[in-house]
């Protein structure tokens, strides 16, 4: 072998090392990239193609704007779901509805937990003042040596104030990073599938849902929204759609809370 066929063999060995260690480096681009979040792109309740094809489309209309620190978040509860307007309501509608929104928000991944909850108590705040005339913050400080010594009573409150102040850190700290959705029915009309066939647009199955969403660790209302659907579409008919009213309150709240989620993660 000459010198030019051992050079050019070197060179193609290098090359061969090269795109190697190219494409491995691009594979592991690649696992990386898809194993973190996946980009989020909000919806559009209206101009929405899915829902102009199949109906489930969505709207929201404000009552309390969203506000507070959204990213802090990383558990869920949702109470399971009431009515307002009675047995118009069929319990296992609320149910499926619950259920519904519980996969998605697990679908989505944005929550570490996401569960759901019987009913909604608003936290209240956990008392650590006194009325006389000793801090509340007292016994976490260290006397002055020129103090006079405290009697019995002051032993006594100090005991207490530790209770109270452990009491306090217990029932914050388990409910810190929680939020919580309370979804309401307001309207609901079933429909009737078979009369969907008809060229109009009529008999359509409609469901209005009125949420408050609740920080558990301060008891703050962080907002409200109506959230409205129905399984109206410009193509297919409602009786031949696999999406239907809930897919629209589905998709609608979790778009409003994942938005402002991944809004304040940035």
């Amino acid at each position: 072998m000459n010198k030019k066929d051992s050079l050019n063999r070197r060179n193609g060995f290098q090359l061969k090392l090269w795109l190697f260690h190219y494409i491995l480096g691009l594979s592991v681009a690649v696992v990386t990239t898809f194993g973190q979040s996946k980009t989020y792109a909000p919806k559009n309740g209206i101009l929405n193609f899915k829902a102009i094809i199949l109906g489930g489309a969505f709207r929201v209309s404000t009552a309390i704007p969203l506000h507070g620190d959204f990213s802090k978040f990383n558990r869920l509860e949702i109470v399971h779901l009431q009515s307002l307007i009675g047995s118009d309501t069929p319990p296992e509608l609320l149910k499926q509805l619950t259920d519904s929104l519980r996969a998605e928000f697990e679908r989505g991944g944005r929550f570490a937990e996401v569960k759901v909850v019987n009913s909604f108590q608003k936290p209240e705040p956990v008392a650590t003042t006194r009325e006389d005339g000793v801090s509340s913050e007292a016994f976490r400080e260290a006397d002055p040596l020129e103090t006079p010594m405290h009697d019995g009573r002051d032993m006594q409150a100090f005991d207490e104030q530790r209770r109270l102040a452990a009491l306090h850190e217990e029932h914050h700290g388990e409910r810190a990073g929680v939020l919580s959705i309370v979804g309401e029915v307001i309207d609901y009309a079933k429909g009737n599938r078979l009369l969907q066939l008809l060229p109009v647009d009529l008999w359509n199955s409609l469901l209005t849902v009125r949420f408050s969403y609740y920080d558990m660790e301060t008891g703050e209302e962080l907002g409200r929204q109506v959230v409205s659907s129905d399984n109206s579409s410009k193509v297919v008919p409602g009786a031949f759609s696999p999406r239907n009213a809930l897919t629209g309150i589905r998709e609608g709240l979790v778009d409003q809370i994942t938005r402002r989620k991944v809004a304040a993660e940035r």
